[in-house]
């Protein structure tokens, strides 16, 4: 196996800063929704608990932050 370069080092890093971006938008987008005063109780409980499932894949990655968990968080909320 070949030591790591800095290009190689620069782009796990760019790549984890994507990854953490986009679940701080998807976290944002959710609290959008939950601003919203006609936002009928069942839907309001979801995206609560929607919120509450991003929060805990931030901590996560920021915790622990393996290239398994960036990976994981990018297949589960890349599409979603």
């Amino acid at each position: 196996m070949r030591p790591l370069q800095a290009t190689d080092l620069d782009a796990t890093m760019e790549r984890h800063i994507r990854i953490k971006a986009l679940l701080e938008r998807r976290k944002d987008a959710i609290l959008e929704q939950l601003d919203d005063p006609g936002l009928d109780p069942g839907r309001r409980s979801r995206l609560e608990a929607r919120k509450e499932d991003v929060k805990r894949d931030i901590a996560s990655i920021r915790v622990w932050g393996s290239e398994r968990d960036y990976e994981r968080m990018w297949r589960k909320y890349q599409k979603g």
